[in-house]
């Protein structure tokens, strides 16, 4: 998953309707394809659902799926003057929000919620606040 903020707003996705868990609100990335370190997969997961290039910058969290899928959640940074531009075959739409907005939202994987009461409980520090 990447963990990318910026202007105190960490960058969502709605997920398309042709992928799993479609119309999901929640982060960007997905599957580390075999050979693949998470840091790589986290590169080429962006590119893919957002044309954009971003730097690991260290994994801030894992966390286990209901279904039992663990997910390694990477701090990274992107280039100020970067705009996203969603893939539609993956990705519907994405949004900054902040993390009182991400709470107000409906239809999110229940992984995005978790995520955000570990950072509001101070089991995840992040360099940046949102």
């Amino acid at each position: 998953m990447g963990v990318i903020v910026r202007d105190q707003r960490l960058l969502t996705i709605r997920r398309s309707l042709t992928v799993p868990a479609p119309g999901k609100l929640c982060l960007p990335g997905g599957t580390i394809e075999k050979g693949e370190t998470e840091e790589f997969a986290l590169v080429r997961e962006m590119r893919e659902e957002l044309t954009i290039d971003v730097s690991p910058i260290r994994l801030c969290w894992r966390s286990v799926t209901p279904w039992g899928t663990t997910l390694a959640w990477w701090l990274a940074s992107v280039d100020a003057d970067v705009i996203p531009v969603a893939n539609p075959d993956e990705v519907a739409e994405f949004h900054w929000l902040t993390s009182r907005e991400i709470r107000k939202m409906r239809n999110m994987l229940p992984s995005l919620p978790e995520f955000i009461t570990a950072i509001e409980s101070g089991k995840i520090e992040l360099e940046v606040s949102f």
